[in-house]
């Protein structure tokens, strides 16, 4: 396996990998890819770790969810000609820990990996687990034991996630081990410490592996589980380049290592986004990607403030972020910000609440009581820039915001478009008077979403669907556009608004308004087939109930 077949696989899917001075590397592309289409599939070089509070939900193998409708349930059902009912999971009569949805599951895992992991007092150690399954995942592929038939319930159901998603040549696990061993560590810059646990794991980890006589058989490995040092590398590299595994709703629940997907460079204004189809990594573009632009993903939450950023990626992934959002700062020159460099100027902030008192639900009600939810027809057609109100505070943002940018996203602007009159907002939000607290930091983000969960369980869906249009406001000012996190809670606030029987008609007729707006952004980031794609028609199933209401 050579660096000609990974290039001969990324040109298939239309990408390049290109030197870069900065970065070391960048997935470029060499074909125009258009808003919601797939970069790309990726699966992973060693079975996902599940969580242990989340392992009993769901098959170590195939990654189905209990209670799931097995007739519909995509992938390996499809490949076992599961019949209609609810997905039951037994767990593994040895160690109790993990569970399975059928026998060929079970025969996968055990002949594949359990059996190795099986007996671990360690099992529920990540980094233990984790160097474990990719040193017999290497091991088998070298010595010969991996075996990818077709008819195997794993390779079936990626498969079908890779066909489902576009044309490109699919991913062996062998470019998978290749591409692993070319990507990053940082062991010499890496904390002494954490290098420390890094020797002790993986002094332990092979003492283990010859224990449970795994067969070494490979010409690499002459017997012999690989060295203490290559064991460390390995971790390093892992921990510089896993991925945390997600739901259709965003809800992680597995960790594991995709190397075609860690190709891909940050961006704290992505154009790309990592999505999963059970073990398939799926990159979806988040806008239209012109010939020769980089594919940039996130590895952070792009809702958290500069400063918290910066730490994250430089103690994980050890770099400082130069993209259109961070920028580059020189020591002792200052210029005027412009873009996106304002907006983190805008959502910092550490305060909330009157005159450094706690925030309590009393004055939070006073605070979102004031909104004023806008009319469905508002949003649906795009008109000339908004004057920004004199004052800002959290009802002349909600307002200004929502108003300014849903009919952009209805109307299918180009992104340079929205991007201008994005900017043009934080320019005003920049100069205009605002309340005390400022209305729009992160640390008001953090309140009202708490707050709105506490409305919510409370069923008090008139103050839940003011609160939920501010959060959505907020959302539009800092998250790409086509993010799954805003068509989400697009989807959470429509029904908040349909529940709401103070509102009548007019709370139902934005509901629709709203149902579009989510349907039309996970489209984008989820698309329409398989198990993400589950969730767009659970949206149009829901406009239908609502367009029944209306007499549409």
């Amino acid at each position: 396996m050579s660096a000609t077949i990974l290039t001969r696989h990324l040109h298939s899917h239309g990408l390049d990998l290109v030197t870069d001075t900065h970065k070391y590397r960048k997935v470029a592309a060499l074909r125009p890819l258009n808003k919601g289409s797939v970069v790309i599939t990726s699966r992973p070089l060693c079975n996902p770790i599940i969580f242990p509070t989340h392992s009993a939900q769901h098959c170590e193998t195939c990654f189905r969810t209990k209670d799931s409708d097995s007739s519909t349930d995509s992938g390996a059902s499809a490949a076992t000609g599961a019949g209609s009912g609810r997905l039951e999971l037994e767990r593994c009569s040895v160690c109790k820990k993990r569970y399975y949805c059928d026998r060929d599951c079970f025969t996968v895992a055990w002949k594949g990996w359990h059996k190795w992991v099986c007996h671990d007092k360690d099992m529920e150690d990540l980094d233990y687990e984790m160097l474990k399954m990719i040193v017999i995942s290497i091991e088998r592929l070298r010595n010969g034991a991996f075996k990818e038939s077709k008819q195997s319930v794993v390779a079936a159901a990626t498969a079908a996630a890779a066909a489902s998603h576009g044309t490109g040549e699919q991913e062996s696990l062998a470019l998978s081990e290749y591409v692993f061993s070319t990507l990053m560590g940082h062991e010499a810059i890496s904390d002494p410490a954490q290098i420390s646990k890094y020797r002790e794991i993986a002094t332990k980890t092979r003492e283990q592996l010859i224990v449970a006589k795994f067969p070494f058989k490979s010409e690499n490995s002459r017997g012999e589980p690989p060295s203490v040092a290559e064991l460390m590398r390995y971790l390093c590299r892992f921990h510089c380049n896993n991925f945390s595994i997600h739901d259709s709703q965003l809800f992680t629940m597995a960790e594991g290592t995709f190397p075609i997907g860690a190709l891909f460079n940050h961006s704290c204004r992505p154009n790309a986004i990592v999505m999963y189809e059970g073990q398939t990594q799926v990159v979806r573009t988040l806008e239209d990607i012109a010939v020769g632009q980089e594919v940039c993903t996130s590895y952070v939450d792009n809702g958290v403030q500069r400063a918290e950023r910066r730490q994250l990626l430089r103690g994980k992934y050890f770099f400082d972020c130069l993209c259109p959002r961070c920028g580059e700062e020189e020591s002792g020159v200052t210029t005027k910000k412009a873009g996106f460099r304002i907006l983190d100027d805008l959502i910092e902030g550490e305060h909330d609440g009157e005159d450094g008192k706690k925030v309590d639900g009393e004055w939070l009600t006073k605070q979102f009581e004031t909104i004023i939810l806008p009319g469905a027809r508002s949003l649906q057609v795009a008109g000339p820039s908004l004057q920004p109100p004199t004052m800002i505070n959290r009802s002349s943002f909600t307002s200004y915001l929502i108003h300014s940018m849903v009919p952009l996203i209805q109307t299918g602007v180009t992104e340079q478009e929205y991007t201008e009159r994005l900017f043009e907002i934080y320019s005003a939000l920049q100069t205009t008077p605002h309340c005390t607290p400022k209305p729009f930091t992160t640390t008001v983000m953090t309140n009202a979403t708490s707050f709105f969960n506490t409305s919510l369980e409370h069923q008090s869906w008139a103050l839940a669907s003011k609160i939920g249009t501010f959060i959505l406001a907020l959302y539009l000012m800092i998250y790409p556009r086509h993010h799954p996190l805003v068509g989400l809670h697009c989807f959470t606030l429509a029904k908040c608004l349909w529940n709401d029987v103070e509102g009548g008609m007019t709370s139902v007729r934005l509901s629709h308004e709203i149902l579009k707006l989510s349907r039309n952004i996970l489209t984008v980031s989820h698309g329409r087939t398989g198990q993400n794609g589950g969730l767009v028609e659970e949206i149009e199933a829901f406009m239908r109930t609502v367009e029944t209401e209306l007499g549409s």
